[in-house]
């Protein structure tokens, strides 16, 4: 099986190594030449703590990279139309492309869309779930998940990824996984807020949970199935952040708690993304829209007031 990743980031990178480093030959690219040439040259890709096995390599265009059958995406959602409509005229309809993105494109749509949109491809997925490249590097256990509303690519992704440190799923839900990774930001905005006032482990459950309710009436109106944000794409993968302090959405969200600029722009634009989705569909998400103000310039501890005081119902 000839597998290829498009975007040589640290988790791009992440992914080309797993998959090679169990024997498969593996293409890499990325669009920034300079990033090509150290990587050929070192095997070492940066902020990393890994070496590209030798046979991952690194090929000069898209064109080569889309000589593989399958394909991981890995490059940030506000790229990612540019990165597919650059990639799309070696596109055939028989490609499998696994996205890696946490957030929405800016205009509200998944990456899965975007794909389907401009190329003719027709199986799509994502990878998400709560895997940390650090503790992936060193070799601890963990569990990711592929959702694709195609068995087969599911399947065919998780048995490429998958080594003695890591299990993956499978979903056929690829709304539920999608919006699950995009509710990540949110979420860890909120808990890097919440942990900077001094709140504990009461407070982060209350977030947490209602969350998940929020996060699950989304990926519903939008034709997913809420109890999949309950799994690693969602609740699985928000832990994580939630408990990393050195996390830059756990970083951004104590700056908004001290009353700073947010200082991550990415952040900031997949949370009002999702507001304007959520208007969109006429989805309540109070707890996103509750981080949106603090951006907008609403005290936090104002915002979580206004949570506290919403109209008590029926927990369901």
């Amino acid at each position: 099986m000839s597998v290829s990743v498009i975007g040589a980031g640290p988790w791009g990178a992440t992914v080309a190594w797993l998959i090679a480093k169990e024997g498969r030959p593996v293409s890499l690219w990325s669009s920034n030449e300079t990033k090509r040439a150290v990587l050929r040259d070192t095997r070492k890709p940066p902020n990393t703590a890994i070496e590209l096995p030798a046979n991952v390599t690194i090929v000069d265009t898209p064109e080569e990279a889309l000589q593989a059958g399958l394909v991981f995406l890995a490059v940030p959602p506000a790229h990612a139309r540019a990165v597919v409509k650059a990639a799309a005229r070696w596109v055939r309809p028989d490609h499998r492309v696994v996205h890696t993105v946490k957030g929405l494109e800016p205009g509200g749509l998944a990456v899965s869309t975007v794909i389907a949109q401009e190329t003719c491809c027709l199986q799509t997925g994502m990878l998400a779930g709560p895997v940390a490249p650090a503790e992936l590097w060193r070799g601890d256990e963990m569990a990711a998940v592929v959702g694709s509303r195609f068995e087969a690519l599911a399947i065919e992704a998780s048995e490429v990824l998958r080594g003695p440190s890591l299990r993956v799923y499978q979903s056929t839900d690829l709304t539920g996984v999608e919006i699950g990774g995009a509710m990540r930001t949110p979420m860890g905005l909120a808990a890097g807020m919440l942990k900077e006032a001094g709140l504990g482990g009461p407070t982060l459950a209350f977030l947490l949970t209602r969350g998940l309710a929020e996060a699950g009436r989304l990926a519903d109106a939008l034709g997913g199935r809420h109890e999949t944000v309950a799994g690693l794409s969602g609740i699985g993968d928000w832990l994580v952040t939630t408990h990393d302090e050195d996390d830059p959405v756990m970083q951004a969200g104590r700056r908004l708690a001290r009353g700073e600029r947010c200082g991550y722009g990415e952040a900031e634009a997949r949370v009002r993304t999702l507001i304007a989705l959520g208007e969109q569909e006429r989805v309540d998400m109070p707890i996103t829209r509750a981080v949106g103000a603090v951006l907008d310039g609403t005290p936090m501890i104002q915002a979580l007031a206004g949570l506290m005081s919403r109209e008590i119902r029926f927990e369901t």
